[in-house]
């Protein structure tokens, strides 16, 4: 069953319509919705201004500043079950430390933090409007996509407990690279 979410590639959608309705993406977020409310209905609002036409294939970044991304930035995006960006965010340090070793981990760090801090909540909604947007194109029986945005949704303590252990890993790992040799 041909569709306009189609014409693009993954799980985007096409038009402002196609985007899931705030009620629909709070019911995603589930816990400490208020504020991705908000945000989502300033990046409708923004989206409304623009053409009904036609929807980049992204949603719009719209800075706004959340403390859990930039205080715990790795195991605040495994709680919130955004996988790929926080092992894409551990491993960023690694790489920059192995292409610029010393101080830049440090630098690099803060930067990552400070990026997340203003970025962290269209993160977090884009995840969601994708999920939801996928399992509308993947399910078509609606106790399978219910069943699916359930396993998606909410928090996960015990990814966000893992995503600590990770990155306290990777930064003494990194430290001990810039210890002088003389100190094993």
């Amino acid at each position: 069953m041909p569709s306009s979410m189609e014409t693009l590639p993954g799980t985007t959608a096409r038009t402002v319509a196609d985007l899931p309705p705030v009620a629909e993406v709070i019911r995603f977020v589930a816990v400490r919705a208020e504020p991705f409310q908000r945000h989502y209905e300033k990046v409708l609002d923004l989206e409304m201004g623009h053409s009904r036409d036609a929807l980049p294939t992204r949603l719009p970044l719209v800075p706004s500043w959340h403390w859990p991304a930039f205080l715990v930035t790795v195991p605040w995006m495994f709680y919130r079950k955004m996988y790929s960006g926080g092992i894409i965010l551990v491993a960023l340090p690694v790489f920059l430390d192995h292409i610029l070793p010393g101080s830049l981990f440090l630098g690099s760090g803060l930067l990552i933090a400070i990026t997340a801090g203003l970025c962290g909540k269209s993160w977090y909604l884009e995840h969601a409007v994708r999920r939801i947007i996928k399992a509308r194109r993947v399910h078509d029986i609606e106790h399978a996509r219910v069943a699916y945005l359930k396993r998606a949704s909410g928090v996960s303590l015990s990814a966000a407990i893992f995503g600590a252990l990770i990155q306290i890993v990777t930064a003494t790992v990194i430290v001990m690279d810039l210890l002088p040799p003389d100190r094993f």
